[in-house]
């Protein structure tokens, strides 16, 4: 039996290293997917501010031609005027180029107003774009890091599942029924035993049964959580 616990006590060290290389690896993959999250937040910002710019820029072009309209409307009537018979046609004429002219200048003020906002989207859509680059710079090393890590554990879970499959093969059924139940419902199926009590949920072992895991040469399990207990020394 004693060769049972000491096969045991080697298989939970292959499952704790098997389980921290998971670990380390979901981490990884958590830093990736988070950076990536933010890098898209990022990235939308940037294509929403850039296109409320090109419907600024639209509208601008709009208004660009209303102003030229407008003003080839003053010059098409000022020419009308020196042609007129009338003073009821001459006055006419002047509401109509008065008209053409107050509606240029309420354009071109729009237009200003527009060359200002369309400035400062530039100089966010700037800022974000800059932002943008340093945070897809963060994700690419990233992933870079994910991708090795991943290449590492890959090779060492090879040779840590060949052993895992040989310590199991030594294991007798009952020993690995065990082991493997409490590994899927505990998590830890081995616990050391310290200051006399469980080291998995520190139930108070009575003396005996310190005094028998100590000896190490049988499979005892804590009457409290269910755990193989062991002494480490």
């Amino acid at each position: 039996m004693q060769e049972q616990v000491a096969l045991l006590l080697e298989l939970r060290q292959v499952d704790d290293r098997l389980r921290e290389m998971r670990g380390r690896l979901e981490s990884r993959a958590a830093d990736l997917q988070r950076g990536e999250k933010e890098a898209g937040a990022v990235r939308e910002a940037l294509a929403q501010e850039r296109s409320r710019l090109a419907q600024s820029e639209s509208r601008h072009r709009e208004g660009d031609r209303e102003v030229e309209y407008c003003r080839a409307s003053v010059a098409k009537f000022e020419t009308q005027l020196l042609g007129v018979k009338t003073n009821v046609e001459y006055q006419a004429l002047l509401r109509e180029i008065a008209a053409s002219q107050q509606k240029a200048r309420e354009w071109e003020e729009v237009i200003l107003a527009m060359m200002e906002a369309e400035e400062a989207a530039q100089r966010t859509i700037a800022r974000i774009a800059g932002e943008l680059q340093e945070k897809e710079g963060v994700v690419a090393e990233e992933r870079g890091r994910y991708e090795a890590e991943l290449a590492l554990v890959k090779d060492e879970q090879v040779r840590l599942d060949a052993q895992r499959q040989e310590l199991v093969a030594r294991l007798n059924p009952l020993a690995r029924s065990k082991y493997e139940r409490l590994t899927a419902n505990k998590g830890d199926a081995i616990v050391p035993v310290v200051l006399g009590s469980c080291g998995g949920c520190h139930y108070n072992l009575p003396p005996q049964t310190v005094n028998e895991v100590r000896r190490n040469d049988r499979v005892i399990q804590c009457e409290g959580c269910g755990r193989i207990l062991v002494w480490l020394g």
